[in-house]
């Protein structure tokens, strides 16, 4: 199976801080070109303090709208644009969740909406479990303590926990997705973890590009992945 390589746009927001010039959108039709499925957006960025809104990215020639959001931010928003393909739900500053009882709760008021709902979760198995209860169609692993690793035998123990997360997904009907830091070292290995469909490598893209622009920063990324 292929692995499709998605472009995680939020970092980008607290640069335009400094680069009020700085184009999300021009980013992402570089990254559709360059072989992208989708793209990853902060609900939070869909503000009146921003430029941005869901149907700016609900144009021909651009890949699937991921929004990421707290369950509580979710909770603020009356319905969600048919641009939004799926739903990402985290903790405070991108956690992994820690209570899914009101995902379960969401999740039943999307009966019947276009949008997938995807969640960022531990991979342990009774996490993994007690997730695949609330009927979400998607789970995300972070990849952070991969590259946190003090030595390789670290990160070969962190790589086997998530293989065998993502064994566990696929047996609950759940989707994966990884998310995070992979570099050239450990892409590979990841991409050819069983049942993983979509990598989010941050902020790896965002250093490729500032060395040779989006579109050619997907298809190097994807070189590292085989």
């Amino acid at each position: 199976m292929s692995v499709w390589v998605g472009a995680d746009l939020g970092p980008g927001l607290e640069i335009a801080r400094s680069l009020p010039d700085l184009d999300l959108l021009d980013i992402a039709y570089a990254a559709s070109r360059g072989g992208a499925r989708g793209i990853l957006f902060p609900l939070a960025g869909f503000g009146r303090t921003t430029k941005y809104s869901a149907e700016l990215f609900d144009r021909p020639g651009l890949p699937l709208l991921t929004v990421s959001a707290t369950i509580d931010e979710l909770g603020t928003h009356d319905g969600f644009a048919s641009a939004i393909d799926r739903i990402l739900v985290t903790e405070e500053r991108g956690q992994a969740l820690r209570n899914f009882n009101r995902i379960a709760e969401f999740r039943s008021q999307l009966t019947g909406a276009a949008q997938e709902l995807a969640g960022l979760v531990e991979p342990e198995p009774t996490m993994l479990k007690e997730f695949a209860r609330t009927k979400a169609q998607w789970v995300f692993f972070q990849t952070n303590h991969i590259c946190d690793a003090v030595n390789v035998q670290e990160a070969e123990a962190e790589l086997a926990r998530l293989s065998a997360a993502t064994l566990i997904a696929n047996k609950l009907n759940l989707r994966v997705a990884l998310i995070g830091p992979m570099g050239r070292d450990y892409s590979a290995a990841l991409a050819s973890m069983p049942h993983v469909e979509e990598v989010f490598p941050t902020p790896d893209l965002w250093l490729i590009a500032l060395r040779v622009g989006w579109e050619r920063a997907i298809a190097e990324f994807r070189s590292f992945m085989h």
